[in-house]
């Protein structure tokens, strides 16, 4: 039997048009384009990170935290703070080798005229560590090395500042020791 009138048309096309194709769907996929970030966690282990460092300007904001007493919570020309005549500050060391105590301090002039020299008695950890006398007022700095035995490194280290001589101010009948402008320790 033979065919009449008809034509077998053929018209050839690559192999790889279905293989394009099937990658261009899958390649089609919507992607945000912002992520929310990760949920943010604290540690489960390990301290949590103390404001008490091993020196405080009065300035600092967290020169709160250093304080134990004795310290005006009152920053005065945003630099200083009064004491009272018994002062007590907290400190926290990484090292104890080769320390000094220091501190920037004030006796003013007007205090000073009224109650005359002063000394102030400066004790580390319950160890006196000096007792130095003042014969005029101004601005000081004191600093001495301080034994690295009476420091530690696993708690905190207490240091007490007290005036023999407090001051009475006349407006209020407070009694005040000096200004504190920083302490703590250094190399």
């Amino acid at each position: 039997m033979r065919r009449i009138g008809y034509t077998r048309f053929f018209v050839p096309y690559p192999r790889w048009i279905p293989a394009a194709a099937l990658v261009l769907l899958v390649g089609c996929t919507n992607i945000p384009d912002t992520y929310a970030p990760p949920v943010q966690r604290r540690p489960m282990t390990g301290p949590e990170p103390s404001p008490v460092t091993h020196f405080v300007t009065m300035k600092d904001p967290q020169a709160e935290a250093h304080i134990v007493s004795g310290v005006s919570r009152h920053l005065e020309a945003g630099a200083w703070r009064w004491t009272e005549p018994r002062a007590e500050l907290v400190f926290r060391l990484s090292e104890v080798q080769h320390l000094r105590f220091v501190m920037e301090f004030a006796v003013p002039e007007m205090t000073f005229a009224q109650r005359g020299p002063v000394t102030i008695t400066i004790t580390v950890n319950g160890r006196l560590l000096d007792k130095p006398g003042y014969q005029r007022g101004g601005e000081f700095r004191f600093e001495k090395a301080v034994p690295a035995e009476w420091l530690r490194t696993d708690m905190h280290n207490y240091v007490t500042l007290e005036i023999d001589k407090p001051w009475v101010a006349p407006q209020d009948g407070a009694r005040l020791g000096f200004i504190l402008k920083s302490a703590g320790f250094l190399e």
